[in-house]
């Protein structure tokens, strides 16, 4: 039988825990033996919040873009972030107010998150597992795609939304001078948009 005495340390723990994890997942509470319940006292004592369905930070913490990244980091371990949410991580477009694109292995289970919302674009072999970069976002470790992989990607599924966006955010990259050819043929080279990209490149160039 649970004594009331031993609930301030659950809920010190549960803070502790969302601190150092920086998205808290109910999992990661059962693998330390503390309950749904104490979770929930947490909640309603204020001293963690819940966004999203089975997402909980420490209740200091602002809702941000980068924020919205670690919450997709947490809850889709194998996903990466890309298209226009890899942009913006980039800093060479707007942030996405809709939905997060994450991509995920062609034959994988498409992930259940209602917040925030995803947009899943699905790539398979060295199409998906190339290009990836880990950033440490609000204490959660996140996979996102290398800008150039990120361009040929936005040039991949240029049908899908819209091929203004892969032509400007190509423009802007090159402008920074921050792509690296090399890595962007070879990404461009495994996506199969090299034929595609070649006369963007060379007119921006």
């Amino acid at each position: 039988m649970h004594t009331h005495a031993d609930e301030p340390s659950k809920s010190e723990r549960i803070v502790e825990l969302a601190g150092q994890l920086g998205v808290l997942r109910p999992k990661d509470l059962a693998a330390e033996g503390i309950q749904a319940e104490y979770l929930r006292r947490a909640c309603d004592k204020g001293v963690i919040k819940k966004i999203g369905r089975g997402s909980y930070v420490v209740s200091q913490k602002e809702v941000n873009p980068r924020l919205d990244l670690a919450v997709v980091g947490r809850a889709v371990p194998n996903g990466v972030i890309c298209l226009r949410s890899a942009l913006a991580f980039h800093k060479l477009g707007n942030v996405p107010r809709d939905a997060v694109d994450i991509a995920i292995e062609r034959r994988a289970a498409k992930p259940r998150l209602d917040y925030p919302k995803l947009r899943v674009a699905r790539l398979g072999g060295t199409a998906f597992t190339e290009g990836v970069e880990i950033h440490r976002l609000e204490g959660v470790e996140v996979q996102i795609y290398a800008l150039e992989k990120t361009l040929t990607d936005l040039f991949k599924f240029r049908n899908k939304i819209g091929p203004h966006i892969a032509v400007d955010a190509l423009r802007s990259a090159l402008a920074s001078g921050r792509v690296d050819h090399k890595k962007l043929w070879k990404y461009a080279r495994l996506c199969r948009v090299e034929r595609v990209m070649k006369p963007y490149v060379d007119a921006l160039a």
